[in-house]
């Protein structure tokens, strides 16, 4: 019977911690908050509503680096290309693979090849990007990867995220609703752009690729942090490490 007890608190023992890694793999388990990364944050905070005050006085000027393939278009382009090629390297496996998957599309909507010239290498690889997104097989295979990992793995893993009070969680959200506002302006200067002065229509031109901006850094942010390695994951790692083990 002592052989039988400690077999099942061994058995319970991985069970927990096979649950547990599954779940940190994809999100952290700490409930700690954001400890010594709290004043980053908020400094991070504190500087981009200071960059969307500036923007609302000095629109006109803000205009420059936020034309169609400008600076902040082009910045944000880059950041969800890094996101994406991030989250293919740090979460392999197929049903992670709708992570990087998602942001790398998301990139790529964020550059048209039509503001390139027509002979450049930029235009070539968008275009040919365009065409192959186009195919209907190539939608398909997407549209399952995508659909598959958000119902198999992003859904649970999200509630277990919020049960546990991720930090990066706070950050994905902020950047979730940077992109909701820029939508949100987009709509409202399509809607009543006719009957804006030009400084109003340009200054909501301007806030929406700020933010735009703002979601593509919030999610690069959420995939640098956001997945820490379990405990487990490193204790494995200090065990295969030391020279009494090997």
């Amino acid at each position: 019977m002592p052989c039988l007890a400690s077999f099942k608190r061994s058995s319970t023992w991985e069970m927990s911690d096979k649950e547990n890694f599954e779940a940190g793999a994809a999100f952290p388990l700490s409930t700690d908050g954001f400890g010594t990364e709290r004043f980053a944050f908020c400094a991070a905070i504190f500087m981009a509503v200071l960059v969307l005050c500036a923007i609302w006085v000095w629109p006109m000027q803000a205009a420059a680096f936020n034309q169609e393939g400008g600076l902040i278009e082009t910045g944000s382009a880059v950041a969800l290309l890094i996101s994406g090629l991030a989250a293919l390297y740090r979460y392999p496996g197929i049903s992670r693979l709708y992570i990087g998957v998602v942001l790398l599309l998301l990139a790529e909507r964020e550059l048209e090849a039509d503001i390139y010239a027509v002979d450049s290498v930029t235009y070539a690889v968008l275009g040919g990007l365009d065409d192959l997104l186009n195919m209907t097989i190539v939608r398909v295979v997407l549209a399952v990867v995508v659909l598959g990992g958000v119902v198999l793995h992003g859904v649970p893993n999200a509630w277990r995220a919020l049960k546990a009070r991720a930090p990066f969680l706070l950050v994905f959200f902020l950047a979730g609703m940077s992109a909701v506002v820029a939508q949100g302006l987009e709509e409202v200067s399509s809607a009543f752009g006719a009957d804006m002065s030009d400084i109003m229509v340009t200054r909501l031109f301007v806030l929406e690729e700020t933010l735009e901006l703002f979601f593509s850094i919030g999610i690069l942010a959420a995939v640098l942090i956001g997945w820490p390695k379990t405990k487990a994951e490193e204790t494995s790692n200090e065990q295969t490490a030391s020279p009494g083990m090997r």
